[in-house]
C-alpha cells in the first residue's frame, strides 16, 4: 500500500513538472506572438507616418509649383501690358510725327529759293544748270522759279529733322520715323518713302545691306 502510494505521488509529481513546463512554453509563445504582434504594428505605425509625411512633400510641392506657374503667368501679363502699353504708345507718337512731319535736310526744306538756301550753307562750291553743290556734297536742285526742288546727299554729314543720316542703321528707321508711307525694292536693299504732313513733298531713305547710304528730299 505505501509503495502503490508513494508511486501516484512521483507520477503526481512528474505530471505535474510536465504541465508546469507546458505552461512555460505556453507563455513563452504567447509573449513572442505579443512582440511580433507590437512590432507589426509598430512598422505599420511607420509606414503610415512615411506615406503621410510624403503625402505632405507632394502637396507641398504642388503648391510651389502653383505658386510659381501663377507668379510666371502674373509676370508674363505684366510684360504683355508694357509691350502693348509701348506700342500704342509709338502708334501715338508716330501718328503724331507724321501729322506734322517736316520733310528737310540740313534745315533745307523743298521749296524755299536760292537765296535762304544761300543764307544757310554759303556759296555753292560747284554749280552745272539748276543744280548746285555745296560743302560737304550737300547737292541742291531748283526748278525754273529758283525755288528748290530736291536736296540729296549720300555723306554723313547732313540730318533730316528725325536725326537720320547717311550711314545710320535701315532698321532704325521705324523707330525714329515711324512706319513708311511706302517701300520700294531695289538691288540689295529698299527705298523707304515718308510724305509731309502737308503732303506736298516727300523723304526717301535709299537703304542697301542694312545701311543708309542716300537721303533725298523733294517736292511731289
Amino acid at each position: 500500500m505505501k509503495k502503490t502510494f508513494a508511486l501516484l505521488m512521483l507520477a503526481a509529481m512528474l505530471l505535474s513538472v510536465g504541465c508546469g513546463n507546458q505552461a512555460q512554453d505556453a507563455a513563452k509563445d504567447a509573449q513572442q506572438k505579443v512582440e511580433q504582434t507590437a512590432d507589426a504594428a509598430k512598422d505599420k505605425a511607420n509606414e503610415v507616418k512615411d506615406d503621410a509625411a510624403k503625402k505632405v512633400d507632394e502637396a507641398k510641392d504642388v503648391a510651389n509649383q502653383a505658386a510659381d506657374d501663377a507668379a510666371k503667368k502674373v509676370d508674363e501679363m505684366k510684360s504683355d501690358a508694357a509691350t502693348k502699353a509701348d506700342k500704342m504708345k509709338s502708334n501715338v507718337e508716330n501718328a503724331l510725327a507724321v501729322e506734322g512731319r517736316t520733310v528737310a535736310l540740313s534745315g533745307i526744306m523743298p521749296g524755299v529759293s536760292v537765296e535762304e538756301v544761300q543764307s544757310i550753307l554759303g556759296e555753292a562750291t560747284k554749280v552745272e544748270g539748276n543744280e548746285m553743290t555745296f560743302v560737304d556734297g550737300l547737292k541742291v536742285v531748283f526748278d525754273g522759279a529758283k525755288k528748290v526742288k530736291s536736296i540729296s546727299t549720300i555723306v554723313d554729314a547732313f540730318e533730316t529733322p528725325e536725326g537720320m543720316y547717311v550711314g545710320a542703321s535701315e532698321y532704325s528707321l521705324n523707330d525714329y520715323c515711324g512706319p513708311a508711307d511706302s517701300v520700294r525694292k531695289i538691288t540689295n536693299g529698299a527705298e523707304y518713302e515718308y510724305n509731309s504732313g502737308d503732303k506736298k513733298s516727300i523723304v526717301v531713305y535709299k537703304a542697301e545691306n542694312g545701311i543708309i547710304t542716300e537721303i533725298i528730299c523733294s517736292l511731289k
